[in-house]
C-alpha cells in the first residue's frame, strides 16, 4: 500500500513556522466557510462547458453540452468477420452495421458491476480511432458530473489529466502537484480530497501521446503522495496502482497503444468507441445547424453521397463536413460552390489528423507516407484490408508511427491472440491508394498494380469494380485546390502526366462506344464530379454525341449529373432517367406503382435541388448543338420546371425536343412552359406524361399553344436513341397528355384552340378519363377548316363503344381484342381512323383485320 504524507507545512523553513500557522488557520477557516466540492465544479463547469472548434477565431467557442452527440460504445472485443464488415459496408448499410451491436454500453454504467464482474471495476479503458470523438466524451464526463448528472453517487471528485500536456514537461512532480493543478485555487485541500480515495476517478486522456518513456519505465515507483517523479513515473505508479490502489481510472487510447496499456493494468474494463448511428449522424447535424429546415436540408444532401455518408460515423468527418457545408450556405446556397467535393472533405480530414500537437511549431506529416500509400494500393489491389505487421515492415511502417491512420484489431486465433492492422473503413484505404497512383512514374514500383493504365482497364467505369471509389478520388485529387494540399502541406511530388493518360483513355473509351456514352455513365460522371474542372470535363465529354444516363437513385446522383451535362458541349441527345430518388421506402413503393401511375404533387423532401434545373437550364443556353433533352421521373417540381423554362427561352437554346415524363410538373408549372412554346422558335415536341396538370395547367398550356408565335408541332414521337441494347431503361413510346388527369372540361380549352393552332399535328391523350362528351367534342373539331390535326391518340379502354368511329387514331393497350371487339372495328363508318396500335391478335382476328385493310388500304393496322 501507498504512503500519503499530509503535511499542510510549506517549504519555507522553520523561521517562518509562526506565520505559516496563521495562513494555514486562515485558509482553514475560508476552507470552512465554502465547500471546496461546489468550488471545484463551478471551476470544472468553467472550464468544460465551452469548446473551441478547431478552426475558431479569437472569442469564438460552442457550448459543449449543445454540440455534444452521444457515442456508441460497446464492451465486446471485435472478431475478424465483424471487424471486415463494418469495413466493407457503405451508406445506410455501415449506418445500420454500426448500430445494431450486441451489447452497447452507456456511460453511466461504465463502473458499475456485471455478470462477469461482481465487484466495480476499478480501471476502465475507452479504445477509439483517431478523430472517433475520445477526448470530447472526456470533457463531457467532465461537465456531467459539475452538473450533477453523472457518477453522483459513485464519485466525490473527478481530475482531468491531458496527456499532450504532460508531455512536454520534463520536470520532476509530485501527487500533490498533480492535484494542485487540476485545483481552480493555489491550494489544494488534499485531506478532504483523499479522505475516501475510492470515491475519486482520474480521467487520463490520450495515453497513446505519450512519449515512448512513459510505456514501459522501470521504476523506482512513486509510493507516496509527495514523492517528486518525472512525469512518465508518476502517471505509471498512478495507473499501475502503486500509487492509491483504492482510486478509479478512465483511461482513453487509440487501439495501437492497448498492448503497452494493458502490461501497465489489472483486469481492466474494456469499452471501444465505435462512432455514430446513422440516429447519431442525423442528431450531430441537427445540433450544428441551428435552424431544423437547415440542418434536414444539409443531412439529406449528405446521405445520398454515399462514401462521405460512411465516413461520418467518425464525428471529426462529421464536423468537416458540416463546417464546409455551412461556409457553402453563407456563400450562396448548398450546392452553388461545388468545390468541397467527397475527395475535398477526405483530403481535410487527413489535415486534420495531421495538425500540429501543443508545443510542436510545424505541421507533422506521416513519418513514411508513401509507404501508408503503397500498402493501401498493394492491399486494394489483392482485396486485402487486415493487414499483418509484416505487411507494415515490408512497405517500411511501423503501427506507432501512423496510429492516426491505422486502427489496430487484436484477434483470438486457437489459444493465441494475433494483432492485426486497418485503415479507419476501406474507403480511407481507397483514398490513400488513389493518393499512390499520382505519385511520379519513379516513386511507384513495376508491378501490375503500380500501373496505372493498368488500373483504369481494370476499372472501366464500372460502379462494381472494386477499384470504383479509388478512381474517383484519383480525379478529385488532380483538382488544383486539392492538389496544392497534397503539394505543399504533404510535400507531395505528382505526376504531371495523368491529366492527359485520364484524356487518353476516356477518348479511347468513346471511340469504341461509337459516340454514344449510355453503360458506366453514371459513374463515369461521378468522376468528372469529383475534379471540379470545367475545362477539363469539357474535354473529357466533347466526344459523345449521345449520353444516356439511367437508373438515377438520389439526389446526389442527379446533381453530379446535371453539373457534367452543363459542361457538354457537343452532344445532340441527352436522355436521363431517374428510378427512385427518397431514401424513403414508402415514396420507393409509390413510384413503382407503374408506368401510368399519376405523378401529381411531390413531397417537399423529394423535390431535386434548385442547382440541378439550373444545370440543366445551362447546357440548353450553352450547348448549340442539343435537339433533344429527356427527362423521365425526375422530380422537378414547379420551381425546378420554372428554372428550366430560363433555359428554354434563352436565344441561344436550339431543343427541338423535350420530354418531361413523370417529373412532378404541377397545373401552375405550365405557365412557365406555355411562356416557352411563345419564346422558343424551336421547339416542335413536346411530352408531358404522368403529370397531373388538371384542367388548370391544360387551360395554361392552351395559351400557349393559341399563340401564334407557337411552334410546336407534334405532342408524340418515337423515341428514337442510339442506345446499346443492355441499357437498363429502354425507350418505349411517349405520349404528351398521357396519364395527365383531364377530364372532359379540359377537352373544351382544346377545342378552341385546334381551331387556331396551325402547326400542330399530332395530340396524344391517352390514359385520361375524357368521357362521351369530351370525345365528341375533340372528334368534332376535326372536322373543322382550321384544325390541322391529323393525329389524335385516345384509349380504347377509356371509350364507350358507339364513339369507335370517330376516334382518329386508336390504342388498344395491348389488350386481347376478341370478338366485341373485332366486331366494332369492323363495322361503322372508319374512314377517320388510319392507325390501329398495341393489339394483341389472334391468328383469326389477324385474317380478318386484313381482309379490313384491303378494303381500306389507308388504314395503318400497326401489327
Amino acid at each position: 500500500s501507498s504512503t500519503i504524507s499530509l503535511s499542510d507545512t510549506p517549504p519555507g523553513g522553520p523561521s517562518s513556522l509562526g506565520n505559516q500557522s496563521t495562513c494555514l488557520l486562515e485558509v482553514s477557516l475560508a476552507t470552512a466557510k465554502k465547500d471546496p466540492q461546489e468550488t471545484y465544479r463551478d471551476y470544472v463547469r468553467r472550464k468544460f462547458r465551452l469548446m473551441e472548434d478547431r478552426n475558431a477565431r479569437l472569442g469564438e467557442c460552442v457550448n459543449l453540452s449543445h454540440r455534444y452527440t452521444r457515442l456508441l460504445l460497446v464492451k465486446e472485443h471485435s472478431n475478424p468477420m465483424r471487424a471486415q464488415q463494418q469495413l466493407l459496408d457503405t451508406g445506410r448499410e455501415h449506418a445500420r452495421t454500426v448500430g445494431h451491436q450486441t451489447s452497447p454500453i452507456k456511460i453511466e454504467t461504465l463502473f458499475e458491476p456485471d455478470e462477469e464482474r461482481p465487484e466495480p471495476p476499478r480501471t476502465v479503458v475507452m479504445q477509439g480511432a483517431a478523430g472517433i470523438g475520445k477526448s470530447m466524451l472526456a470533457h463531457k464526463v467532465m461537465l456531467d458530473w459539475a452538473d450533477g448528472k453523472l457518477f453522483q453517487g459513485r464519485f466525490d471528485y473527478l481530475f482531468y489529466i491531458n496527456c499532450r500536456e504532460l508531455n512536454q514537461s520534463a520536470a520532476e512532480r509530485s501527487m500533490r502537484d498533480l492535484i494542485s493543478s487540476c485545483w481552480p485555487e493555489p491550494s489544494a485541500p488534499l485531506r478532504e480530497l483523499v479522505r475516501v480515495p475510492e470515491r475519486l476517478l482520474f480521467i487520463i486522456d490520450g495515453f497513446d501521446e505519450l512519449k515512448p518513456s512513459f510505456h514501459d519505465p522501470q521504476g523506482p515507483w512513486c509510493l507516496c503522495w509527495e514523492e517528486k517523479r518525472p512525469p512518465e513515473l508518476l502517471l505509471s505508479s498512478l495507473i499501475r496502482k502503486k500509487l492509491l490502489p483504492e482510486l478509479s481510472l478512465l483511461i482513453t487510447t487509440r487501439p495501437t497503444a492497448l498492448e503497452k496499456l494493458h502490461r501497465l493494468l489489472e483486469h481492466p474494463r474494456h469499452v471501444e468507441i465505435l462512432g455514430f448511428s446513422e440516429a447519431e449522424r442525423k442528431e450531430y447535424f441537427y445540433k450544428y445547424f441551428h435552424d431544423a429546415e437547415q440542418a434536414g436540408h444539409v443531412f439529406n444532401y449528405v446521405r445520398d453521397n454515399e462514401p462521405l455518408f460512411t465516413m461520418c460515423f467518425v464525428p471529426l468527418v462529421c464536423w468537416v463536413v458540416c463546417t464546409c457545408l455551412q461556409q457553402q450556405l453563407e456563400g450562396g446556397g448548398l450546392l452553388r460552390q461545388t468545390s468541397r467535393t467527397t475527395t475535398a472533405v477526405y483530403m481535410l480530414y487527413l489535415l486534420s489528423l495531421m495538425q500540429p500537437k501543443p508545443g510542436t511549431p510545424h505541421f507533422q506529416p506521416p513519418p513514411n507516407q508513401r509507404g501508408l500509400c503503397s500498402l493501401a494500393a498493394d492491399g486494394l489491389w489483392n482485396q486485402k484490408i487486415l493487414f499483418e505487421e509484416q505487411d507494415l515492415r515490408r512497405h517500411g511502417l511501423h503501427g506507432a508511427d501512423v496510429s492516426a491512420f491505422l486502427n489496430m484489431n487484436i484477434f483470438q486465433k486457437d489459444i493465441n491472440c494475433e494483432r492485426y492492422y486497418s485503415f479507419i473503413h476501406l474507403s480511407f484505404q481507397e483514398f490513400f491508394a488513389a493518393m499512390y497512383y499520382l505519385l511520379d512514374e519513379g516513386e511507384r514500383g513495376t508491378g501490375p498494380e503500380q500501373d496505372i493504365n493498368r488500373v483504369l482497364a481494370e476499372y472501366a467505369f464500372s460502379e462494381r469494380s472494386f477499384l470504383a471509389l479509388t478512381i474517383r478520388f484519383l480525379f478529385g485529387l488532380l483538382n488544383e485546390e486539392t492538389r496544392s494540399h497534397l503539394e505543399k502541406s504533404l510535400c507531395w511530388k505528382v505526376s504531371p502526366h495523368i491529366k492527359t493518360q485520364l484524356l487518353q483513355w476516356i477518348q479511347s473509351k468513346a471511340q469504341s462506344a461509337g459516340s454514344t456514352l449510355q453503360q458506366g455513365s453514371l459513374e463515369f460522371f461521378s468522376c468528372l464530379y469529383e475534379i471540379q474542372e470545367e475545362e477539363f470535363i469539357q474535354q473529357a465529354l466533347s466526344h459523345f454525341q449521345v449520353i444516356v444516363v439511367s437508373n438515377i437513385t438520389s439526389k446526389m446522383e442527379h446533381m453530379v449529373s446535371s453539373f457534367c451535362l452543363k459542361n457538354c458541349r457537343n452532344a445532340q441527345v441527352l436522355h436521363l432517367y431517374g428510378a427512385t430518388y427518397s431514401a424513403d421506402g414508402e415514396d420507393r413503393a409509390r413510384c413503382s406503382a407503374g408506368t401510368h401511375t399519376l405523378l401529381v404533387q411531390l413531397p417537399e423532401r423529394t423535390v431535386l435541388l434548385d442547382a440541378y434545373s439550373e444545370h440543366l437550364a445551362a447546357a440548353l443556353c450553352t450547348n448549340p448543338n442539343l435537339i433533344e433533352l429527356a427527362l423521365y421521373r425526375n422530380a422537378l417540381g414547379s420551381r425546378g420546371v420554372k428554372l428550366l423554362c430560363q433555359g428554354l427561352r434563352h436565344p441561344n437554346c436550339k431543343l427541338q425536343n423535350l420530354r418531361l415524363k413523370r417529373c412532378g410538373v404541377s397545373g401552375s408549372a405550365c405557365e412557365d412552359l406555355s411562356a416557352a412554346l411563345i419564346a422558343n422558335k424551336n421547339l416542335t415536341r413536346l411530352d408531358l406524361s404522368g403529370n397531373g396538370i388538371g384542367l388548370p395547367g391544360m387551360t395554361l398550356l392552351c395559351e400557349g399553344l393559341r399563340h401564334p408565335r407557337c411552334r410546336l408541332q407534334m405532342i408524340h414521337d418515337q423515341l428514337e436513341v442510339r442506345a446499346t441494347e443492355h441499357s437498363s431503361a429502354q425507350p418505349t413510346r411517349l405520349q404528351w397528355l398521357d396519364s395527365c388527369g383531364l377530364t372532359a372540361k379540359a377537352c373544351k380549352n382544346l377545342y378552341f384552340t385546334l381551331g387556331i393552332n396551325q402547326t400542330l399535328t399530332e395530340l396524344y391523350l391517352t390514359n385520361n378519363a375524357l368521357g362521351d362528351i369530351g370525345v365528341r367534342l375533340l372528334c368534332k373539331r376535326l372536322s373543322h377548316p382550321g384544325c390541322k390535326l391529323r393525329v389524335l391518340c385516345w384509349d380504347y379502354r377509356h371509350a364507350p363503344p358507339h364513339l369507335a368511329n370517330f376516334v382518329f387514331l386508336v390504342e388498344m393497350g395491348f389488350l386481347h381484342v376478341g370478338q366485341a371487339g373485332l366486331e366494332l372495328l369492323t363495322s361503322g363508318d372508319l374512314s377517320c381512323v388510319h392507325r390501329l396500335f398495341g393489339m394483341d391478335l389472334n391468328k383469326m382476328t389477324h385474317s380478318r383485320l386484313a381482309a379490313l385493310r384491303v378494303t381500306k388500304p389507308y388504314l395503318d393496322i400497326g401489327c
